[in-house]
């Protein structure tokens, strides 16, 4: 019966318009059919082949030189129609133009059916008007036998229904045009909590690093949505600068929040895991604009939708971590803790003395957005420890909030006294971004800091605790694991969200 309707497929292709050969597979029983024909094609793009692909040179503008000249491991690609987004979308896959992969995985959002986890495409191949991707079944088969939240089905890539997923079809022309020998993986997801995130990495990353194939990893994902033009352009920015210092973690804290706006946060992130995981170390972003940039839509500038194209490479640059604060610098952010402890216990309404950085002008290290902790000590045991897993302010503001938090909040010692500051001693440590464990080995005592997550319920130990304790790696591992409520071996359960991070300590 395949063999039959694969042969069929083909010869109408060639032989028929694009709306006799859509009207030919929805009179087919969809159970049998293992070729997802285009549902958008007319609407978001051109139907008429030579038509797509004069867009799509315009577009792709390969008579100008690349921009990357490292080995790309992800893109990030819009999905609007192309009116709108593809000019963007083009300036990231001219970067692939002759790189020869194997396989590209393209990940997208569900826009219009919810699912728990990420459905894996069971079918043989995508369609579009200038032709056939083939599926890789195989490498899809092998994903979907990691995780249960990973799984072959046609969730998301239907199209016998009213309204069906466009997101990954929108990218099919453009792989075709510039990749048109290599394979596909579809995947939609129906979630994209940090467990879904999680399980689609994981299974990913061992199904990738267990091939011999290049692959590509694609996120299909448009930015905000439907604001003023230049609110958009605000958003946008702040989001793009995240992506930019390949902070995934805070990315996708924000994305879960909604306190960023990207359609497709959970494809975005996962593309960044498994680009990191197979040698990544930095994103590049190639062009950003939003529906208001374009003629299409000059007259809508009052709701506009942002896009962005960007490419994940490798890169022989150092990550930088910390400012190289002065000692000037750490003294302030001292004072800022003291005072803001102070300011928290005194009541605050009736404590008149003005702010600290109110008064300080705020160097280029001190206007950073970095996160922290502080810890508060008395008579040298411990006496407070709060903190951020990532920045909402600069350094300046977090030392503030952090240290309220500490005398305030920490529920196990209870508020700071009065009596207890002629007693107390300070420590900021400032966090670096939180890297992915992909093997526990990676860890270094006394270097990192451990984060672990399972589902909602997390723990957080900076790295001096193990070296205060003496404690090695496996004991590290089973107090991170006691500090989440999680049970002490849980860091070997493959649900497990494991995190490192460095610090600098001032105190």
């Amino acid at each position: 019966m395949n063999t039959f309707v694969n042969t069929y497929i083909s010869l109408l292709i060639m032989a028929t318009s694009l709306n006799s050969f859509l009207s030919s597979l929805d009179m087919l029983d969809p159970n049998h059919i293992t070729y997802r024909p285009p549902k958008v094609a007319g609407s978001f793009y051109p139907a008429n082949a030579d038509s797509l692909k004069d867009m799509l040179q315009e577009f792709l503008e390969l008579n100008q030189p690349k921009k990357i000249n490292k080995k790309i491991f992800g893109l990030i690609s819009p999905h609007a129609g192309y009116v709108f987004s593809g000019s963007v979308a083009g300036k990231a896959y001219r970067e692939i133009i002759n790189d020869n992969f194997d396989l590209i995985v393209i990940i997208s959002p569900s826009h219009f059916k919810s699912f728990k986890g990420a459905s894996v495409f069971n079918g043989e191949a995508y369609v579009s008007p200038l032709g056939i991707s083939k599926v890789d079944t195989e490498f899809a088969k092998m994903l979907s036998k990691v995780h249960e939240d990973v799984f072959l089905s046609n969730l998301g890539h239907s199209w016998t229904e009213s309204s069906s997923e466009h997101s990954i079809e929108v990218q099919i022309p453009f792989i075709q045009t510039v990749q048109p020998q290599a394979l596909i993986v579809p995947i939609v997801m129906g979630s994209q909590d940090f467990k879904t995130i999680h399980s689609l990495s994981m299974a990913l990353i061992n199904v990738i690093k267990s091939s011999s194939k290049k692959v590509l990893l694609v996120a299909s994902s448009d930015l905000s949505h439907f604001h003023d033009y230049y609110t958009a352009r605000k958003l946008d920015i702040s989001l793009i600068k995240i992506l930019n210092s390949y902070d995934y973690f805070r990315f996708s804290s924000q994305f879960y929040l909604r306190k960023i706006e990207a359609c497709g946060g959970g494809p975005i992130t996962t593309v960044m895991i498994v680009s990191e995981a197979l040698g990544a170390k930095k994103l590049i972003p190639l062009k950003y604009a939003n529906s208001g940039d374009t003629p299409a839509g000059q007259s809508k500038r009052d709701r506009v939708v942002g896009y962005l194209a960007a490419a994940l490479i490798e890169s022989e640059e150092i990550e930088p971590t910390f400012p190289d604060f002065t000692q000037e610098e750490k003294e302030f952010l001292l004072r800022t803790a003291k005072e803001s402890i102070v300011r928290s216990i005194s009541n605050s309404l009736d404590y008149e003395q003005e702010s600290e950085h109110k008064k300080y002008f705020v160097t280029k290290n001190l206007g950073e957005f970095l996160t922290c902790f502080v810890t508060i000590r008395k008579a040298g045991k411990l006496r407070a420890c709060m903190g951020h897993t990532y920045p909402n302010s600069s350094i300046i503001g977090e030392v503030e909030e952090v240290a309220k938090l500490a005398a305030t909040k920490d529920y196990r010692f209870g508020p700071i006294e009065q009596s207890d500051l002629d007693s107390l001693d300070i420590e900021i440590s400032i966090l670096s971004r939180f890297k992915k464990v992909f093997d526990t080995s990676e860890i270094l005592i006394g270097r990192d800091g451990l984060f672990i997550r399972n589902e909602n319920t997390t723990g957080l130990l900076l790295p001096q605790v193990a070296s205060e304790n003496n404690w090695d790696l496996n004991t590290f591992l089973e107090n991170l694991c006691r500090k989440a409520g999680l049970p002490e071996n849980f860091y070997l359960n493959p649900g497990a969200e494991i995190y490192r991070f460095t610090v600098i300590t001032i105190n």
